[in-house]
């Protein structure tokens, strides 16, 4: 199992000298979302990184930061040719002006043309092969923190799951003796309404086993124990299984809601409440599986 949340990081000092930072954040969501934020000289890389990224993430929302800093003494030129012009230019001006004759160097640093930056070069190919490697070191760390997190989110849902099945074999024991209960209340009802009347036994069964049939909760009961066998096979596989864990804990939201309606009496709806918390727990811990 893996947590939808990592961090992972690499560098490497690519063949001309570059130094290369690869930085990956994860956090969750619905889908694979990629943002990647890097130099315009490796834009031709996207689409392989893209698909690089694929490999180690199904789905979540993925930071990828690659920072790269060149040597120093590469990013600048000097032009002579144009910081002569510029002191020729100047000295026949000055001449002419009555103004002094000779340029600073910080003045003929300053002027347009003669520092030029250097425009980045497109990654060649072994810049490519070297940065993809580090991208693909930074991810398997990546992958290792989420693995980690997920084994710690895989033993807080076993310790979950546990609980909700013991909450509903809970809610399946009240169930067991609800006839009886309430054929017990509704004829200590009719007795203090109707004193001295004798009871019509048939007619009291008929309305006994409508509202028994009402308040039955055997098939929320089966379908909740069935969800709950479905998520703890579903523990054990490897790949991607948040997704079928978030649908199995919205399954077992409704149906528990619908026993919580059905129920009458205090000890299943105390029940109902527990498996209500419960199950919020496993709604909240399933959103960070992949």
């Amino acid at each position: 199992m893996k947590s939808m949340t990592g961090f992972g990081r690499a560098t490497a000092t690519l063949p001309d000298g570059t130094e290369l930072s690869v930085v990956v954040r994860g956090v969750n969501h619905r889908f694979l979302d990629l943002a990647i934020k890097m130099r315009d000289e490796f834009a031709p890389l996207e689409p392989g990184l893209r698909r690089l990224v694929g490999e180690f993430v199904l789905r979540g929302h993925v930071d990828l930061l690659i920072r790269s800093q060149r040597p120093a003494g590469r990013t600048a030129a000097f032009d002579a040719d144009a910081a002569a012009r510029y002191a020729e230019l100047w000295k026949e001006m000055a001449s002419a002006r009555g103004l002094p004759s000779e340029l600073s160097a910080r003045d003929l640093l300053s002027l347009p043309g003669v520092v030029r930056t250097e425009e980045p070069a497109e990654a060649d190919e072994a810049a490519r092969e070297a940065l993809a490697g580090t991208v693909r070191l930074a991810l398997q760390d990546f992958d290792a923190t989420r693995r980690k997190e997920g084994e710690a989110v895989r033993g807080a849902l076993e310790v979950i799951l546990a609980r909700l099945e013991e909450g509903v074999a809970r809610l399946d024991r009240e169930r067991d003796q609800v006839a009886a209960r309430l054929a017990e209340t509704l004829r200590e009802r009719v007795r203090k309404l109707a004193e001295g009347i004798p009871l019509d036994e048939g007619r009291l069964a008929q309305e006994v086993a409508l509202l028994a049939d009402r308040a039955d909760i055997s098939e929320e009961i089966d379908r909740q124990k069935a969800h709950l066998a479905e998520v703890r096979s579903r523990l054990g596989e490897a790949g991607s299984i948040g997704k079928r864990l978030d649908f199995l804990a919205q399954e077992l939201h409704r149906e528990t809601n619908t026993a919580g309606q059905k129920s009458r009496e205090l000890p299943a709806l105390r029940a109902v409440l527990d498996l209500k918390s419960d199950v919020e727990a496993l709604k909240e811990q399933v959103q960070n599986v992949e």
